[in-house]
Protein backbone atom coordinates (compact mmCIF):
# COMPACT_ATOMS: atom_id res chain seq x y z
CA UNK A 1 0.00 0.00 0.00
CA UNK A 2 2.62 2.47 0.64
CA UNK A 3 3.52 2.12 -3.32
CA UNK A 4 0.33 3.75 -4.15
CA UNK A 5 0.00 7.50 -5.35
CA UNK A 6 -2.76 10.10 -5.98
CA UNK A 7 -3.43 8.99 -8.94
CA UNK A 8 -4.13 4.95 -8.07
CA UNK A 9 -6.12 5.92 -5.34
CA UNK A 10 -8.39 7.98 -7.06
CA UNK A 11 -8.54 5.39 -10.20
CA UNK A 12 -9.20 2.55 -7.74
CA UNK A 13 -12.19 5.06 -5.86
CA UNK A 14 -13.67 6.05 -9.22
CA UNK A 15 -13.77 2.45 -10.38
CA UNK A 16 -15.08 1.54 -6.46
CA UNK A 17 -17.93 3.97 -7.16
CA UNK A 18 -18.52 3.47 -10.70
CA UNK A 19 -19.53 -0.31 -9.47
CA UNK A 20 -21.78 1.10 -6.66
CA UNK A 21 -23.10 3.94 -8.77
CA UNK A 22 -24.42 1.05 -11.38
CA UNK A 23 -26.55 0.17 -9.11
CA UNK A 24 -28.40 3.96 -7.67
CA UNK A 25 -31.67 5.42 -9.44
CA UNK A 26 -30.44 7.06 -12.99
CA UNK A 27 -33.66 7.60 -14.38
CA UNK A 28 -36.46 7.36 -11.89
CA UNK A 29 -36.84 4.93 -9.52
CA UNK A 30 -34.68 2.88 -12.68
CA UNK A 31 -30.94 2.37 -11.41
CA UNK A 32 -27.97 2.25 -13.85
CA UNK A 33 -27.84 -1.32 -14.83
CA UNK A 34 -31.45 -1.52 -15.38
CA UNK A 35 -32.08 1.84 -17.32
CA UNK A 36 -28.52 1.01 -19.54
CA UNK A 37 -28.88 -1.98 -22.21
CA UNK A 38 -25.03 -2.14 -23.29
CA UNK A 39 -23.27 1.07 -21.57
CA UNK A 40 -23.61 -0.48 -18.44
CA UNK A 41 -21.28 -3.17 -19.52
CA UNK A 42 -19.00 -0.89 -21.09
CA UNK A 43 -18.99 1.19 -17.48
CA UNK A 44 -18.60 -2.19 -15.20
CA UNK A 45 -15.42 -3.09 -17.49
CA UNK A 46 -13.93 0.06 -17.25
CA UNK A 47 -14.39 0.03 -13.33
CA UNK A 48 -12.37 -3.34 -13.17
CA UNK A 49 -9.95 -2.00 -15.50
CA UNK A 50 -9.57 1.23 -12.72
CA UNK A 51 -9.35 -1.29 -9.59
CA UNK A 52 -6.57 -2.68 -11.52
CA UNK A 53 -4.21 -0.47 -11.76
CA UNK A 54 -3.86 0.34 -8.04
CA UNK A 55 -3.84 -3.64 -7.40
CA UNK A 56 -0.72 -3.94 -10.15
CA UNK A 57 1.12 -0.61 -8.72
CA UNK A 58 1.15 -1.95 -5.36
CA UNK A 59 2.36 -5.69 -6.21
CA UNK A 60 4.54 -5.66 -9.10
CA UNK A 61 8.28 -4.45 -8.92
CA UNK A 62 8.04 -3.64 -13.08
CA UNK A 63 6.46 -0.36 -13.74
CA UNK A 64 5.69 -1.68 -17.43
CA UNK A 65 1.81 -3.39 -16.23
CA UNK A 66 0.77 -0.06 -14.07
CA UNK A 67 2.18 2.01 -16.74
CA UNK A 68 -0.11 0.00 -19.29
CA UNK A 69 -3.23 0.01 -16.99
CA UNK A 70 -2.67 3.78 -16.46
CA UNK A 71 -3.14 4.19 -20.11
CA UNK A 72 -5.71 2.41 -20.51
CA UNK A 73 -7.51 4.24 -17.95
CA UNK A 74 -6.95 7.61 -19.18
CA UNK A 75 -8.15 6.48 -22.61
CA UNK A 76 -11.41 3.71 -21.73
CA UNK A 77 -12.17 6.71 -18.71
CA UNK A 78 -12.86 9.18 -20.91
CA UNK A 79 -14.69 6.49 -23.56
CA UNK A 80 -16.72 6.36 -19.98
CA UNK A 81 -17.35 10.12 -19.75
CA UNK A 82 -18.47 10.84 -23.09
CA UNK A 83 -20.78 7.68 -22.72
CA UNK A 84 -22.08 8.80 -19.14
CA UNK A 85 -22.82 12.39 -21.01
CA UNK A 86 -24.21 11.42 -24.17
CA UNK A 87 -27.09 9.37 -21.81
CA UNK A 88 -26.87 12.59 -19.42
CA UNK A 89 -28.25 14.35 -22.68
CA UNK A 90 -30.63 11.83 -24.18
CA UNK A 91 -32.33 10.07 -21.54
CA UNK A 92 -33.54 6.43 -22.76
CA UNK A 93 -36.34 6.18 -20.79
CA UNK A 94 -39.23 9.16 -22.12
CA UNK A 95 -40.81 10.89 -19.06
CA UNK A 96 -37.98 10.05 -16.54
CA UNK A 97 -35.98 12.62 -14.99
CA UNK A 98 -32.24 12.07 -14.46
CA UNK A 99 -31.35 10.72 -11.13
CA UNK A 100 -28.53 11.38 -8.90
CA UNK A 101 -26.75 8.14 -9.96
CA UNK A 102 -26.19 9.75 -13.42
CA UNK A 103 -24.78 12.49 -12.23
CA UNK A 104 -22.11 10.57 -9.53
CA UNK A 105 -21.69 8.33 -12.72
CA UNK A 106 -20.10 10.90 -14.52
CA UNK A 107 -17.72 11.84 -11.29
CA UNK A 108 -16.63 8.55 -11.04
CA UNK A 109 -15.80 8.33 -14.56
CA UNK A 110 -13.69 11.46 -14.52
CA UNK A 111 -12.37 9.83 -11.00
CA UNK A 112 -11.15 6.78 -13.32
CA UNK A 113 -9.98 9.17 -16.14
CA UNK A 114 -8.18 11.85 -13.93
CA UNK A 115 -6.54 8.74 -11.31
CA UNK A 116 -4.98 7.13 -15.03
CA UNK A 117 -3.75 10.69 -16.03
CA UNK A 118 -1.90 11.43 -12.66
CA UNK A 119 -0.71 8.04 -12.46
CA UNK A 120 0.97 8.17 -15.57
CA UNK A 121 2.35 12.05 -14.56
CA UNK A 122 4.36 10.96 -11.34
CA UNK A 123 6.67 8.69 -12.03
CA UNK A 124 8.07 8.51 -8.35
CA UNK A 125 7.42 5.74 -6.67
CA UNK A 126 6.68 5.42 -2.88
CA UNK A 127 8.65 2.75 -1.18
CA UNK A 128 10.05 1.71 -3.52
CA UNK A 129 13.60 1.07 -4.30
CA UNK A 130 16.11 3.36 -4.75
CA UNK A 131 17.26 4.27 -8.43
CA UNK A 132 20.71 3.30 -9.13
CA UNK A 133 23.59 5.62 -8.38
CA UNK A 134 24.81 8.55 -10.92
CA UNK A 135 28.36 7.39 -11.88
CA UNK A 136 31.01 10.25 -10.85
CA UNK A 137 33.16 11.26 -13.90
CA UNK A 138 36.29 13.52 -13.41
CA UNK A 139 35.80 16.90 -15.30
CA UNK A 140 37.25 16.97 -19.24
CA UNK A 141 40.62 19.27 -19.19
CA UNK A 142 40.46 21.41 -21.51
CA UNK A 143 43.18 21.18 -24.52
Amino acid sequence: MRRLRLGEWLAGAGGLGMLIVLALPWYGDASGFESLSVIDILLVLVALLALSLPVLQATRRSPALPVAAAVLCVAFGFIAVLLVLFRLIDEPRDGYEVAFGAWLGLVAALGITAGGWLSLANERVPGGPPGPAPELRPAPLGS
